[in-house]
């Protein structure tokens, strides 16, 4: 009987511990914002990635105001999001081309802080194929 108890206990230690030491993958993301500069003299044209926690992330697009929101999840240097709304598709006819609705797509993070397309990276030349990704600030 003592015995099962103590390795009871000692597995009861080991679950404990390993849930203290456990860190979600998406953990380095949150709060933290990736943004576009378009480079104009208007400084209000940017587009940003916020990663509000865990989960949930709004991409705020400078071009045309809109914002669509959904969820992601972060494994070794990919983004894979799950879009779910923009905040505009309610102003448009269910079939309207212009909803953004449900969309999937996946992004890379590269030198720590570019966050681009998986389309634009260049794997050949460790490069972007265009200037064209998102900074962490």
């Amino acid at each position: 009987m003592k015995k099962k108890l103590k390795n009871s206990w000692l597995l009861l230690c080991f679950i404990s511990l390993s849930c203290t030491i456990y860190k979600h993958p998406n953990q380095e993301l949150i709060n933290t914002k990736w943004s576009y500069d378009f480079g104009y003299k208007d400084d209000e044209l940017v587009s940003y990635v916020l990663f509000k926690d865990t989960k949930n992330y709004s991409f705020y697009n400078g071009e045309n105001g809109d914002i669509t929101i959904g969820t992601y999840f972060y494994k070794n240097d990919t983004i894979h999001f799950y879009q779910e709304c923009s905040i505009f598709d309610e102003d448009f006819p269910e079939n309207s081309r212009h909803r953004q609705g449900k969309m999937e797509y996946k992004m890379l993070i590269r030198n720590k802080n570019q966050l681009g397309f998986m389309e634009l990276w260049d794997n050949d030349a460790q490069k972007w194929k265009e200037d064209y990704f998102f900074t962490k600030e």
